[in-house]
């Protein structure tokens, strides 16, 4: 109980400013062929009309540019509309009409197209009245759908282009907040991820919002040239943070770590400006900040020079500043892109094909086409009109995961309370459709003004809303209002049935291809880092990335079967796994080995086999073999670095202080890397142990 109570406040929790205009636009098209149909006196077909719009406006999806949001539109409409003419069709034949509808609902899981509108078109239209034909009630079911879509669409001219400027704002403010972070003193594990995760996120929407635009071709490379700029800043953060950490170690009380404060902060400001005024206002004061720190670099390493600072924290600090000049100009080439801005003409939207997989696959679509059938046999015995209501708590609340499926059993009995009493009181205290009507377009209102900050009012408010539709002709009293809850609870037992005896396990099963997955992915990723190749590296970084998510993603779901948890030691895997790719990718950003630069092959070959070796332990459930010495690897890298730093002060001494030796280069690599190279040998050998076959 306490874990529901908990997941409920995390539902009932407002994430931004509900969309009030957005509700009332809805409202305004569901409503308004209620009243057409009221003062002109065919109340089924105002209430059949209504019906499509609010099937149709379900499937809506406000963040997406107006292009994809037609398209998405007028496919739920033509779906919602041949659902209610099979649901017509089928009206006669009640057994056959119980087969059919859990064959569409288990379709519903599998294919995408056939979408939750689609499949309760059919399901609200078995049970309503005959007294239509079936060409008038679909004509009238699409009209409805074209109705809402217009209304939504309305604006396109004008608006179609602030989901792109959304999504490029958002990412461009989560970088900036990443950036501050990098830059200042460590925080904590669980606030760092936090940000990099936003950062990730905003980049990956940035990134689906541009694709879905359809622009010049001469934009379309300016917009990929805009996510490439900003993915270099991102992984430019990732190693200026690991290189600060180190640093600070090194030398805490320097006077750099006040500057490396102010010029992050800068070069933070410039970017918010960037994304947010469109223009290099303050893009200029970060680069004399930039130019403040090379200043102070500068200065340290004439004092390395002299001896009296340690010649390593003068390399970190000049690999420090080699990433804030690259961060600083791509800060600059945001600006440049952001005022000259991508212009997208008032054109047609794009009909192309979804970027997402066609189908799904599980047991999922099985289980639930069996509990609908079985929903639908167990309602046709009682011959009840309110029989829906039975059928689509069982049709919209039974998930993949059995703890989902009780969140949304508890949800829908919350939403069904509350709309059905709220019904009746309002038909008790003033009769008629009039007044039926404001309460509808009040749920209508709340309901979608919620739908994208709160899921727990959404579902309270719009839970109702279809039900109220399709009982529109019919008397509502307080019988009928506690028929509808009785039957929603009853239908939300038979969803947990079903999740709880019917394949509630499948989840822990899949974990062991994951974990292997994910180690060698990773390993992948270590040896592509001898080679130095950027693209390749960037490449298995992705892989890799994808493949913690999947197991991630597993544990998550594990997480919400029936007495299911997920491993802690597997939680801190992912984080482990995570932590190997941002030191990589500190890696890649500091100059490139050579002959000077010691053990750093040695050791990624070490920790690329470690990993391999319990990928195949885990694979094949055989022993694993003896862990290589780490440790005195990684102390043979701290004192071929000190060698590395006696050899090149003698040179200094000797007159080469500004000649590029391959003293110089060896201690360039050798000092930048090894803290990279300690932190990654460290969190790969973690990930392997956590992950690795309990004895």
């Amino acid at each position: 109980m306490r874990r529901i109570a908990g997941a409920l406040r995390g539902d009932f929790a407002l994430a931004a400013r509900p969309a009030w205009g957005y509700g009332l636009l809805c409202a305004l098209a569901i409503c308004l062929p209620l009243v057409a149909g009221v003062l002109s006196g065919h109340v089924r077909e105002g209430a059949a009309a209504a019906l499509g719009g609010y099937l149709t406006v379900f499937g809506d999806a406000p963040g997406l540019p107006y292009g994809a949001r037609a398209r998405k539109l007028l496919l739920t409409a033509l779906m919602a509309t041949l659902g209610v003419g099979l649901g017509q069709l089928i009206q006669p034949w009640p057994w056959l009409a119980a087969v059919v509808i859990g064959l569409v609902a288990a379709a519903g899981a599998v294919w995408p197209v056939i979408n939750t509108p689609a499949v309760l078109a059919v399901t609200l239209t078995y049970f309503a009245p005959m007294g239509m034909s079936l060409p008038a009630r679909m004509a009238i079911t699409v009209a409805g759908g074209l109705l809402i879509t217009a209304l939504v669409l309305v604006l396109w001219p004008v608006r179609r282009l602030q989901p792109l400027r959304t999504a490029f704002e958002e990412a461009g403010t989560a970088l900036a907040d990443l950036l501050v972070a990098a830059g200042r003193a460590p925080l904590s594990d669980e606030s760092w991820e936090s940000l990099r995760r936003e950062a990730v996120t905003t980049h990956d929407d940035a990134s689906r919002a541009f694709s879905l635009y359809r622009v010049s071709q001469e934009d379309d490379r300016a917009l990929e040239r805009l996510l490439t700029t900003m993915d270099r800043i991102f992984r430019e953060t990732i190693a200026l943070r690991v290189l600060r950490v180190a640093a600070v170690q090194e030398d805490p009380e320097g006077e750099w770590v006040g500057v490396l404060d102010e010029t992050t902060e800068a070069l933070a400001h410039a970017l918010r400006g960037a994304v947010t005024r469109g223009g290099p206002v303050t893009v200029p004061e970060a680069m004399d900040a930039v130019g403040r720190f090379a200043d102070l670099n500068e200065e340290v390493r004439r004092a390395a020079h002299a001896r009296r600072t340690p010649l390593p924290v003068a390399v970190l600090l000049g690999q420090i500043r080699r990433c804030l000049d690259r961060i600083g100009t791509a800060v600059r080439s945001i600006s440049q892109q952001a005022e000259e801005a991508v212009e997208v003409g008032p054109r047609l939207p794009r009909f192309t094909r979804p970027r997402r997989p066609v189908f799904s696959t599980g047991h999922h679509p099985v289980r639930l086409g069996l509990a609908v059938t079985l929903a639908m046999a167990l309602m046709l015995l009682t011959h009840e009109h309110y029989a829906k209501w039975f059928v689509v708590t069982v049709l919209v609340s039974l998930r993949p995961a059995y703890r989902d499926t009780v969140d949304r059993v508890t949800l829908r009995g919350i939403g069904t309370a509350v709309g059905a009493a709220g019904a009746a009181v309002v038909l008790a205290i003033a009769p008629g459709h009039t007044y039926l009507i404001v309460f509808i377009g009040l749920c209508a209102l709340l309901g979608f003004a919620f739908r994208g900050v709160s899921y727990g009012y959404w579902t309270m408010f719009a839970t109702p809303l279809s039900l109220m539709l399709s009982d529109f002709t019919l008397p509502l009293d307080w019988g009928a209002a506690a028929a509808r809850v009785t039957l929603t609870a009853a239908g939300g037992a038979l969803a947990l049935v079903f999740a709880r005896l019917l394949w509630p396990r499948g989840h822990r099963a899949s974990l062991t291809g994951r974990i292997v997955d994910t180690l060698e992915r990773h390993a992948a990723l270590v040896r592509a880092l001898v080679d130095r190749d950027s693209k390749k590296v960037l490449e298995r970084v992705s892989k890799a990335s994808e493949a913690a998510h999947l197991l991630a993603d597993s544990l998550d779901r594990l997480d919400k079967e029936p007495g299911g948890s997920a491993p802690q030691r597997l939680r801190d895997a992912v984080t482990a796994a995570r932590r190997v790719r941002d030191n990589a990718l500190a890696l890649l950003a500091v100059p490139a080995p050579v002959e000077e630069s010691g053990p750093t092959v040695a050791l990624l070959d070490m920790v690329a086999d470690r990993l391999e070796d319990v990928a195949e332990a885990v694979r094949t459930g055989r022993p694993l073999k003896r862990a290589d010495d780490f440790d005195h690897v990684l102390d043979e890298l701290g004192a071929h670095v000190e060698r590395l730093a006696e050899r090149r002060l003698d040179e200094v001494a000797e007159g080469a202080a500004d000649r590029m030796t391959g003293v110089r280069r060896g201690i360039m690599h050798a000092a930048a890397a090894r803290p990279a190279l300690n932190a990654l040998g460290t969190e790969a050998l973690k990930l392997a142990s956590l992950t690795a076959p309990r004895t």
